[in-house]
C-alpha cells in the first residue's frame, strides 16, 4: 500500500466541504448535552438558605421553656403540612418533604479548632450552634426552583408562627363592644365599657414596659398612643355616663333598680351586723387586757424604752373594725337615699320628666361615642399586638439571606462539552467519508 502525505490546506478543505455534517452533529450533541444536563440538574438541584436562631437558651441547646432543642426535629410535621397547604402544593406528604429537607448546623472554623484542641487534650466542650443551613431538595420533590423557593420562605414563616404560639406571650383583647346595650341598664353599660378600657390598658401597659419604642408599620402608632386614646374615652365619655347616671338616677327600669338597691342593703346590713359583733369583741379584749410590757435597754441612755406590742395590735384591729362599721353604715345610708329618690320620697330630689329625657339622650349619645371609639381602639390594639409578635419572632428566627438555587452540575459546561464532542465526531465522520486519492 502506497502512503502519501496530506497538506494541512487539503485537510481544512475536506473539513470545510463537510461543514454541514459537522454543524448538524455538533448541534445534535449540543442539544443532547443541554437536555441531559437540564434534566439531571432538575432532578438533583437544591434550594437553600441560612437561618439564625436567637432565643434565650438556644446557646445551651434549649428552648425558652428549658426543653431540649434538637435541630433534627426542629421542623414539626404539622409545620410542614401548613406550609404545603399555604403554598397550594398537592401530591406530597409530610414524610416526603421531611426526607427532602436537611438542616445543617454551621460551626465557625475558629470554634471547630477550639473543640478539636480541647478533645486532643482530653477536655469536653459543649457547643450549640445558632446558625443553620436549611436545604430543600426540590429535584427529589419534583418542584421547580421558584416553587421550592416560595415553599422554603413559607416554611420559615410557619416555624415563626409555631414558635410564637408555644413560647411567646400573646394577648388578644376581647371585644365587648358588640354587646346589645339595649338589654343593659346605664350603670351596667358603664361597667362593661370601663372593663373594656381596663383590658386594653393592661395589655398596652405590659407592652410599653417591654418595648416602648415599637411602632406599627401599618398604623404608624405605638402602645402609648393607644393608652392616650383610652384615657380620653374614660375622661370624656365614661365620665359623663357615670356622672349623669348617678346624679339624675337614670335607669331603664326603676322597679328593678329599687329591688337591686334593696338587695344591696340586705347584704350590707348582714355584713354590718357581723362587724358590730366583731367590734364588741375587740373592745372587750382591749378593756380586759392585763398586758405585759417589754423593756428595751439602750446603752448610753438614761431612760429605757417600754413597748407593749400586743396591746397595740388589739388597738389597731379595733380601729380597722370600727372603720369597717362606718363604711358599711355609709353604704346603707347611700342605698336608702337612692331608693327614696327613685320612689319619689325625697323632697330635695325633684327632677322633671323633660330633664330626665334630656339627660338620658346625652348619656345614650356618650355610650354610642364610647362604643364607636373603643371598636377602633380594639382593632388597632390587636393589630399592634399581632405585628409586635411578628416583629419579635422575626428577630428570633431570621433568615440571613434569600433562598438560593444550588445547581448540582453546570448546564453551560455540559452544553459546551456536547458542542465540542459533536463537532469532533462530525469532523471524524467527514474525514472517513472522504475518498483519499
Amino acid at each position: 500500500m502506497e502512503e502519501r502525505e496530506i497538506s494541512i490546506k487539503e485537510l481544512i478543505n475536506v473539513i470545510w466541504r463537510g461543514k454541514v455534517t459537522i454543524v448538524m452533529l455538533a448541534s445534535a450533541f449540543l442539544f443532547i448535552g443541554a437536555v441531559t444536563s437540564f434534566v439531571y440538574d432538575k432532578t438533583n438541584s437544591q434550594v437553600s438558605t441560612v437561618l439564625t436562631l436567637q432565643w434565650n437558651g438556644v446557646t445551651r441547646g434549649e428552648y425558652p421553656d428549658g426543653t431540649r432543642f434538637d435541630y433534627n426535629t426542629a421542623i414539626e410535621s404539622y409545620v410542614i403540612s401548613m406550609a404545603l397547604e399555604a403554598e397550594g402544593i398537592e401530591g406530597l406528604t409530610t414524610n416526603d418533604v421531611r426526607e427532602a429537607i436537611d438542616m445543617v448546623p454551621i460551626v465557625p472554623s475558629d470554634i471547630s479548632s477550639v473543640i478539636l484542641t480541647a478533645l486532643e487534650e482530653g477536655e469536653q466542650i459543649s457547643y450549640y450552634p445558632t446558625d443553620y443551613k436549611i436545604v430543600v431538595d426540590n429535584g427529589a420533590l419534583d418542584l421547580s426552583v421558584q416553587e421550592a423557593t416560595d415553599f422554603l420562605n413559607e416554611l420559615i414563616d410557619q416555624m415563626r408562627f409555631d414558635f410564637e404560639k408555644k413560647y411567646i406571650q400573646q394577648s388578644v383583647i376581647l371585644d365587648f363592644t358588640d354587646a346589645d346595650f339595649d338589654e343593659y341598664d346605664y350603670i351596667e353599660v358603664y361597667s362593661i365599657l370601663n372593663t373594656q378600657i381596663t383590658l386594653i390598658d393592661n395589655a398596652m401597659n405590659n407592652r410599653v414596659g417591654i418595648d416602648p419604642g415599637f411602632v406599627s408599620p401599618t398604623l404608624g402608632i405605638g402602645f402609648a398612643d393607644i393608652l392616650v386614646r383610652t384615657s380620653l374615652v374614660r375622661q370624656i365619655d365614661l365620665s359623663q355616663i357615670s356622672s349623669r347616671t348617678n346624679t339624675y338616677l337614670l335607669t331603664k327600669d326603676v322597679d328593678y333598680l329599687i329591688t337591686n338597691y334593696t338587695y344591696q342593703i340586705d347584704v350590707k346590713q348582714l355584713d354590718l351586723n357581723k362587724a358590730l359583733v366583731n367590734v364588741a369583741d375587740a373592745q372587750l379584749m382591749v378593756d380586759n387586757y392585763a398586758g405585759s410590757v417589754n423593756t428595751i435597754i439602750i446603752p448610753g441612755m438614761d431612760t429605757n424604752l417600754e413597748i407593749d406590742t400586743y396591746y397595740n395590735t388589739l388597738i389597731n384591729n379595733l380601729v380597722i373594725l370600727q372603720k369597717q362599721v362606718s363604711d358599711l353604715s355609709t353604704d346603707i345610708d347611700y342605698y336608702e337615699l337612692q331608693i327614696d329618690r327613685l320612689s319619689g320620697d325625697d323632697p330635695n330630689f325633684d327632677i322633671s320628666i323633660e330633664k330626665l329625657a334630656e339627660e338620658i339622650a346625652k348619656v345614650e349619645a356618650s355610650i354610642l361615642n364610647a362604643d364607636t371609639a373603643l371598636e377602633g381602639i380594639i382593632s388597632d390594639s390587636n393589630t399592634l399586638l399581632i405585628e409586635y409578635n411578628v416583629y419579635t419572632t422575626s428577630n428570633i428566627i431570621k433568615p440571613l439571606m434569600a433562598p438560593q438555587y444550588e445547581s448540582s452540575i453546570s448546564v453551560v459546561m455540559y452544553t459546551g462539552i456536547g458542542l465540542i464532542v459533536g463537532a469532533g465526531i462530525g469532523a471524524v465522520v467527514v474525514l472517513f467519508k472522504h475518498e483519499w486519492e
